[in-house]
């Protein structure tokens, strides 16, 4: 295992400067925005172009990656995440702000698409769910880490903005200096909404609702610890303090959904949810400790969805994982481009209360829909792989779950007969 890390060394330091500096700004400019004057409408906005333009990286990268070679387009997506948070200092119009948070997202999405894609062919088969677990670590605690720059200095000055732009820029570094081979062309983001609704509707529909809430949360959820009077370095914890909560919540979710079907432990988690919003807009307003732990719970119950739909989809899925990856994530995404929207017009209308209303309202729904198929849909829901807690980036993640690289660019084929892809060589680490 020493040796396999040493191979992935250069990616996994990339990783954790990138994703510090994306924690930062994640965090800083729904912020800053606010200490600007701007609107919840407009700052939910920002945040879906956010995710908008990450999508589109995703349907669109891999093209670009087979004609100019990995080293090359992660060092360009990260010049481009760089200048367009430096952008975000320098300009206060809204529209700047969206082409440049469009920008970020697409910029984003190719930079995860790379170093995983470079991951999953530099590890070893059996050792790729070992990687994949340090992966998640380093990218949860590096997101968390990036939220603690906030306590050194106020939203509206530049120096946050231009620490957030430095760690961007310096992610490349290892990039460029190393001597990796680089890996294979990336798979294309391809799926059937036919094929994944037969293998799984509640996922389908589950992931949509869940970056409903996800997306809301990153986008605007800074504004939710200002409108309960926290300050910079406070509402930096708060969001970290939902990031812990996704983290600690993905080794038992995981166990539970291995032991029974999974759709019971979606429409759980979604009520669960539910419950813990109404719980937010009795308690949170008073501060303090209750919004923590509030925020943490919501962390506990939404961050694992996105995995534990691909898990459920792949169980009865008659194609491969990559085509299951990129279906839950087109899903997640289109929940998560809405979201901000919706959840920005709620704040404006009730405030930082207003947040706890929408999770509760969306996951309410979610949790009826997953429970009326269980009801309606009698399924045997045999696990052919164990539950992995995917991080939520891009389809290629899950390249690191599997035995062996695809032999093409398109992923395994269909006609392969391969349910939720290849079955590992060895017993398969578990990673939650």
């Amino acid at each position: 295992m020493t040796h396999t890390l040493f191979k992935v060394a250069t990616l996994l330091v990339a990783v954790a400067i990138l994703l510090t500096g994306h924690g930062l700004q994640l965090t800083l400019l729904p912020m800053r925005a606010d200490a600007l004057g701007w609107t919840a409408n407009a700052i939910g906005l920002t945040g879906s172009t956010y995710f908008l333009g990450f999508v589109v990286g995703c349907l669109t990268v891999p093209s670009l990656v087979s004609r100019v070679a990995h080293i090359r387009a992660f060092m360009t997506m990260g010049a481009v995440a760089t200048l367009a948070l430096l952008g975000a200092g320098l300009f206060d119009s809204l529209s700047a702000w969206l082409l440049l948070r469009f920008a970020t997202g697409y910029a984003l999405s190719g930079l995860y698409m790379t170093i995983e894609s470079w991951l999953s062919e530099a590890a070893p088969p059996n050792r790729r769910s070992t990687v994949l677990a340090i992966y998640t670590l380093i990218s949860l605690l590096a997101m968390a880490l990036g939220q603690g720059f906030l306590s050194f200095g106020a939203p509206e000055d530049l120096g946050l903005v231009i620490v957030g732009a430095m760690l961007l820029c310096l992610a490349t570094v290892p990039i460029g200096l190393t001597r990796m081979t680089a890996p294979h062309p990336l798979p294309l983001t391809r799926f059937s909404l036919g094929s994944l609704l037969k293998a799984s509707r509640v996922a389908v529909v589950c992931a949509f609702f869940g970056g409903l809430v996800t997306g809301a949360l990153w986008s605007v959820g800074p504004l939710v610890g200002r409108s309960f009077g926290l300050e910079a370095g406070s509402v930096g914890a708060l969001m970290s303090t939902v990031i812990l909560g996704g983290a600690v919540a993905q080794l038992p979710v995981g166990r539970l959904s291995d032991r029974t079907d999974r759709r019971f432990v979606i429409a759980g988690l979604l009520a669960a949810g539910a419950l813990t919003a109404v719980l937010g807009w009795f308690l949170a307003a008073s501060g303090g400790a209750a919004l923590f732990v509030v925020m943490f719970l919501i962390g506990v119950v939404s961050l694992p969805i996105y995995a534990l739909c691909i898990a459920t989809a792949s169980d009865n899925a008659t194609v491969s994982m990559i085509e299951i990856a990129s279906g839950i994530l087109i899903m997640n995404s289109l929940g998560s481009i809405l979201g901000p929207v919706v959840v920005s017009a709620l704040i404006a209308l009730f405030g930082g209360k207003g947040f706890f209303l929408y999770v509760a309202v969306s996951f309410t729904l979610g949790s009826l829909w997953a429970l009326y198929r269980i009801v309606t849909v009698e399924r045997p829901r045999a696990h052919e792989n164990a539950f992995v807690g995917l991080p939520r980036t891009t389809p290629v993640a899950v390249e690191l779950t599997l035995a062996e690289v695809p032999s093409t660019a398109q992923g395994m084929d269909p006609a392969d007969g391969v349910v939720g892809g290849p079955e590992p060589a060895t017993p398969p680490d578990r990673m939650h």
